[in-house]
């Protein structure tokens, strides 16, 4: 690799944010070219943080062997950003040359309108059932990647969400304790319809840093974010109107609550990587 090149690396891979911010105000040919010539692992989190509508140009002046490389290493949540703005057959083919966890995730998400709760909810949470044993669920936590699983979310039949396990308290417990007998009820729940404005002014942001996500009837979709909410806001993204769910959300909530228990199962299956390490109680 040139030294010019290995300059570039340096700087987009210690500065993704910064790096995301001149690559916008460059032509979409020029942008690419930088983020083609770059290891995707170095280049996909400066994709990431680009606007969407941006990222999507450059996704559409590279081929689809780089693009799959930036979007997969961009991650779910930011894939599925920057693929509402690429137009089909292309998007299409794209998620098919996802991983298949990620691309499920993005039909998933895809389906709810871009001004949505639901459509910025990361699904890959832990869910288990209510009568497994502490040692079992840490067991399941384990396989999560390290820093973002801050607990287990116990769910009955139907993904239906009945409470939460902290982490903390799952690595205190006795390992034949019941998460029903750990799990507490969640601060709150966010509809998977609700408008981001409205979830942005939700007063339980003041006490935790993510909340649960839910369907009709209490099916739990996944998790928002909070840190994920203020970058998708300062994104620019419509933030919808503050008082009512959108009309095309109603739409894409009965989508959801034909597949998104099996999703969840599916994802539940998936490998992790990261190590949680449990303290003797």
């Amino acid at each position: 690799m040139a030294e010019a090149d290995l300059l570039t690396l340096a700087y987009v891979a210690s500065h993704p944010v910064d790096a995301a911010r001149v690559l916008e105000r460059r032509l979409p040919l020029e942008a690419a070219a930088v983020l083609s010539h770059l290891p995707a692992r170095a280049a996909a989190p400066a994709l990431a943080a680009m606007l969407p509508p941006a990222a999507a140009r450059v996704i559409a002046a590279v081929g689809d062997h780089v693009a799959l490389g930036l979007l997969t290493g961009a991650g779910a949540q930011s894939a599925v950003a920057v693929l509402r703005h690429v137009t089909e057959p292309r998007r299409s083919r794209l998620i098919e040359g996802l991983p298949t966890a990620t691309a499920v995730v993005a039909r998933l998400l895809l389906g709810y309108p871009e001004d949505a709760v639901g459509a910025w909810a990361d699904p890959q949470v832990v869910t288990l059932a209510p009568g497994l044993d502490a040692q079992e669920a840490f067991r399941r936590v384990r396989g999560e990647a390290e820093g973002q699983a801050e607990g287990v979310y116990v769910v009955g039949e139907d993904q239906h969400l009945l409470g939460v396990v902290d982490l903390p308290t799952l690595v205190r417990a006795a390992d034949w304790r019941r998460l029903d007998a750990l799990m507490r009820p969640p601060v709150a729940t966010l509809s998977a319809v609700m408008p981001l404005g409205a979830a942005a002014e939700h007063p339980a942001w003041a006490q935790v840093s993510e909340l649960p996500v839910v369907a009709r009837g209490g099916r739990l979709v996944g998790v928002l974010r909070l840190a994920v909410l203020r970058e998708v806001l300062a994104k620019g993204v419509d933030a919808g109107d503050d008082a009512a769910p959108t009309l095309a959300g109603f739409a894409a909530r009965s989508y959801w609550d034909a597949v998104s228990g099996l999703v969840c199962a599916f994802l539940a299956l998936m490998p992790r990587a990261g190590p949680v390490t449990r303290k003797a109680p």
